[in-house]
């Protein structure tokens, strides 16, 4: 059970009540005891400190509640005789801190959201790049070795090779050469032939 504000200040007032009550009938009824003669007068003692602590809680309540009517009141008051004037001068006062204020939160809020747009962007797009780069000089890079390396073998191959084999090689490269230039002189005249046949 939880206790706020009055409904607490009632059990507290009521446990004081019953203590004042069973502390006074003790000593009326059954006789004088100095404990319980202490007991009874630190709950008088206790009573009127929370009577004056609620006093000045009620007393700081009613200063407050005061204060902001008096405040309601002389802002209406202000307000019913010189409207005018109070909008210029709070005009005139926004006018010369507000700009300021202003430029400086506008260009605060837009550095923090060009820095994040640009953490955001950026890493996407160097990657993307690198990605392309790397990729490309590798490409260039396999060409160029596996171009050297077959550029080698072929200069160990040719080195390797003895001389008659590489002269039987050439003969059979210039014969295959002249045997496809005579079957294509061949081709030609089979084609001349058949041309006035068909006509």
């Amino acid at each position: 059970m939880q206790l706020r504000g009055r409904q607490t200040q009632f059990y507290i007032d009521l446990i004081y009540g019953l203590g004042f009550a069973v502390g006074f009938g003790y000593l009326l009824f059954v006789g004088m005891n100095p404990l319980v003669a202490a007991f009874q007068s630190g709950l008088v003692l206790g009573y009127f400190l929370r009577v004056w602590e609620n006093m000045s809680v009620y007393e700081r309540i009613l200063h407050e509640e005061v204060a902001a009517e008096a405040e309601a009141v002389v802002a209406d008051e202000i307000e019913d005789t010189m409207p005018g004037e109070v909008e210029e001068a709070v005009a005139e006062e926004l006018e010369t801190t507000m700009p300021e204020e202003v430029e400086e939160a506008v260009a605060e809020t837009v550095e923090g959201a060009v820095a994040e747009e640009a953490e955001d962007a950026v890493p996407e797009e160097v990657t993307a790049e690198v990605e392309k780069q790397v990729a490309e000089e590798m490409a260039d890079e396999i060409k160029q070795r596996v171009g050297e390396e077959m550029e080698e073998q072929l200069q160990d191959v040719g080195e390797g090779v003895p001389e008659h084999v590489k002269r039987k090689r050439g003969d059979q490269s210039s014969r295959t050469d002249d045997g496809a230039a005579d079957e294509s002189r061949s081709m030609q005249g089979r084609g001349d032939r058949a041309s006035p046949e068909q006509s």
